[in-house]
């Protein structure tokens, strides 16, 4: 069994959530979030990543076992092969536009007097998009797991996606869009983004003139939950509307099974059936499942890609 510490952060535009992975298991007591501090300087910012492995390491405790790389999961866009920013304009990491985050990280990780001593001589910095690295994780130790052919999808500020086939992600082909993503799907003169994320719930709430208004989108789940049918019907309608969007394309991949991780599947229960009907009248019959913790994917899917499994 692998018997290094592997750190895995799912950074955010204002929060980091990071933890120690070892042998596939999450270090309970090293779950943290931080301040990205995503509006500073280019060294205020990598600064503050070191920092954060370094508190990560003090949290793990116990036998202070080698630090064999660290994975981030980083919103896009980016050059994740690289490691290089391409985020500009997006009112975010600014400060990191054009640099390799990687040599950055590196050296800063390096020269940490609490991190040196621990690395191995294979430590490395890898970067890829959450929802590949989500998927990676359900496909290794979630919901995925025993798939051959498996689409993920994370539902929050946005529609994040990815494409595996035996547990390896598949970003180009005949059958897959373009690096796996979905967001981009045209629909009503809008694309699957605007669509499939927590606007496209709560703008679906004004054109159905759902009553009160300005709630958020756990607040209309739990109408629904109590008994509200003008409610449910919101949510029946957003799953209709993800089958209408992503039917060509899951049917062009034909899944095995999908699972849906983000914010917005704790509310699944609510849509998820009418998803999975609407498909099947589609000609999609695939097993439709939803996340048991994305974040816990997230990190475990970090931690087999680092390694290379």
């Amino acid at each position: 069994m692998e018997r290094n510490l592997i750190l895995a952060f799912d950074v955010g535009g204002t929060q980091i959530k990071a933890a120690a992975v070892v042998g596939g298991s999450i270090i309970e007591e090293t779950i943290s979030h931080y301040d990205s501090l995503a509006s500073l300087s280019a060294e205020r910012i990598i600064a503050n990543f070191a920092e954060v492995a370094a508190d990560i390491v003090r949290r793990a405790g116990g036998e202070p076992l080698p630090i064999g790389g660290l994975g981030m999961a980083f919103p896009g866009p980016f050059d994740y092969e690289h490691g290089i920013s391409l985020i500009q304009g997006l009112g975010k990491f600014e400060s990191l536009y054009g640099l390799s985050v990687e040599k950055l990280l590196l050296e800063a990780v390096r020269t940490h007097e609490e991190l040196a001593g621990r690395l191995t001589s294979s430590f490395a910095v890898k970067f890829e998009n959450d929802a590949a690295l989500f998927g990676l994780g359900e496909a290794g130790y979630g919901e995925a797991r025993g798939c051959e052919r498996v689409t993920c999808l994370t539902i929050g500020t946005g529609l994040g996606s990815c494409f595996l086939v035996d547990g390896q992600l598949i970003k180009s082909g005949p059958d897959v869009p373009d690096q796996g993503w979905l967001y981009n799907v045209p629909y009503q003169g809008k694309v699957a983004d605007d669509w499939i994320s927590k606007r496209g719930v709560l703008q679906l709430a004004v054109e159905t003139a759902l009553r009160p208004e300005g709630l958020d989108v756990r607040e209309y789940a739990m109408m629904a939950l109590s008994g509200d049918r003008h409610a449910a019907e919101l949510f029946e309608t957003f799953g209709r509307r993800m089958a209408a969007i992503l039917a060509p394309s899951l049917r062009l991949f034909s899944s095995d099974c999908i699972v849906i991780g983000g914010q917005i599947s704790k509310s699944g229960s609510l849509f998820v059936p009418v998803f999975t009907e609407e498909l099947a009248k589609a000609g999609v019959h695939t097993d439709v499942r939803l996340s048991g913790n994305t974040l816990y994917s997230t990190f475990k899917g970090i931690y087999d890609f680092v390694l290379g499994h």
